[in-house]
Parts: structure tokens; sequence; C-alpha cells
């Protein structure tokens, strides 16, 4: 007996429409622009995506032309600050889903541009070196050849040695944009974290500490919290600003010695 086999077909579900972002990005060449302009790009987005995954993508598939700075991708580098969205923030530790959209991408404030999302950061550097920012015993070892730390001396300057450098906390500092002298509140967190270490002895420690107790040092800070909001790191530049401002004014105070 003849048997009619009928085929079942089975429509396939359209696929999912992809999700996208938007991203209002600072372009600008001083050699060839006469001022900086902004340009919007549309980009497929994937899970985990961050800011600088979004411009790689950006400069790769859309516009070579565009330059943003970047190295290690691991929020370790500090080279890729940028002001995003009204805030300075690591591109490469920062969400694209977190966003609001459109996302403006800026260079860091107070920084000349170079090109685009590339700031000179010559002067931040020497802001840092201002500060002696090396060790520098003024004894030798007490035992052996090794300069020996105590567990509880290296737990007060833990908060503070995760520094990278980003220069995102210079860059929301009010008294370094308008103060050249004054070394901004990374180098200042840098020079306590060699203040506070027992291994340099009483000599240097108050050396370092007279170096920074001028109105363009330690108390040119406004303690305004600025930098200690936008750190990646979790440090409070403030903080240890503060600390060498109390100890500088009580070693005014010790009219004994």
């Amino acid at each position: 007996m003849a048997t009619t086999q009928e085929t079942q077909k089975t429509e396939t579900p359209a696929a999912a429409e992809a999700e996208t972002a938007t991203l209002d990005v600072f372009r600008y060449i001083p050699e060839e622009d006469d001022k900086p302009h902004t340009e919007t790009y549309e980009i497929e987005t994937f899970e985990g995506m961050t800011v600088l995954d979004a411009l790689i993508k950006i400069r790769d598939e859309q516009d070579p032309s565009l330059t943003v700075r970047h190295s290690c991708r691991m929020a370790r580098c500090g080279s890729d600050a940028l002001y995003i969205n009204g805030t300075q923030r690591l591109a490469c530790n920062t969400q694209v889903s977190e966003l609001k959209q459109p996302i403006d991408v800026e260079p860091l404030p107070r920084f000349d541009v170079i090109r685009d999302l590339v700031v000179e950061m010559s002067e931040f550097y020497n802001r840092m070196e201002s500060v002696e920012p090396w060790f520098q015993p003024d004894h030798e070892p007490e035992t052996g050849d090794e300069y020996l730390q105590s567990p509880e001396n290296r737990k007060n300057i833990d908060t503070v040695l995760d520094c990278i450098w980003c220069a995102a906390c210079t860059s929301s500092c009010s008294p370094a944009a308008s103060d050249s002298d004054f070394p901004g509140p990374a180098a200042l967190a840098k020079a306590y974290r060699f203040y506070k270490d027992e291994r340099e002895g009483e000599e240097t420690r108050r050396r370092r500490l007279e170096m920074l107790e001028n109105s363009h040092g330690i108390y040119r800070c406004h303690t305004q919290f600025n930098c200690t909001e936008v750190c990646p790191k979790n440090i409070s530049p403030t903080e240890a600003i503060m600390e060498m401002s109390r100890d500088a004014i009580k070693e005014k105070l010790r009219f004994w010695r």
C-alpha cells in the first residue's frame, strides 16, 4: 500500500537583534584642527565590553584615525585614563553596559591634548619626580644586608602602594590646575608612601616633611576629596595629605626638642 510521507517544516526563530552602543568621542589634532569636535559612532556590543574595547573596535573597524593610548588592558598600567561621562575613569575598567548613552569620551581635563584622546603627561611625571619617590635610607641595615620592615608599618602604607600613575586624581584636582608648583594628589600620595616607611629613618622622614610643608605643598590641598572619588585603585590621597599636614603642625609645636 502506498504511503504518503509528509515533511514537517520548522521555522527558525529570528536571530536576536544585536545590542548596540553610541559613543560621542572627542576628536582633535592640534596641527590640523582649528578647534576640537565630537564624532559619533555606533557599534555592536558584547557581554563584558569595556569602553576601551569599544574604542579599539571603532579604531579597527570604522575609523583608523582615532587615537587612544592603552597598554595592559588590566587596570594596572594606568595609560588609558579618560574622562568618561563626566568622570575620570580607566577605560579598560569601565563597562559599557553600566553607562548612560550616548557615552561621552574625552581626554583627561587639564592636560594638553597631543591628539584625540591622548594627552601630554610630561608635567605629571615631573610633579611625581619632584617629591623624590625613591627609597632613601639614612642608616645601614641593622642586621645583615636587608632593611627590615615591620608588618604594622607595611600595613600603614598599603593604602597608597597601588598607585598606577594614571593621573586621574591630578586631573580632578583644582589646586593642581591653578598652581604649577603644587605636586598634586598622586605625587603627594607617593611622598606619603616613603615618608611613612620606617626603613628610611627619622632624619630622612623629617627632611621629606620639611620639603612638602609649604604653601605650594601639603597646605595647598583644599581637602575636597575629588581625587579620592575618582581613584580607580581606591586610594585616598586627601587622607594621606591631611595626615602629613597634621604631622607637620605637631612638629612645629614640639618646642621641647
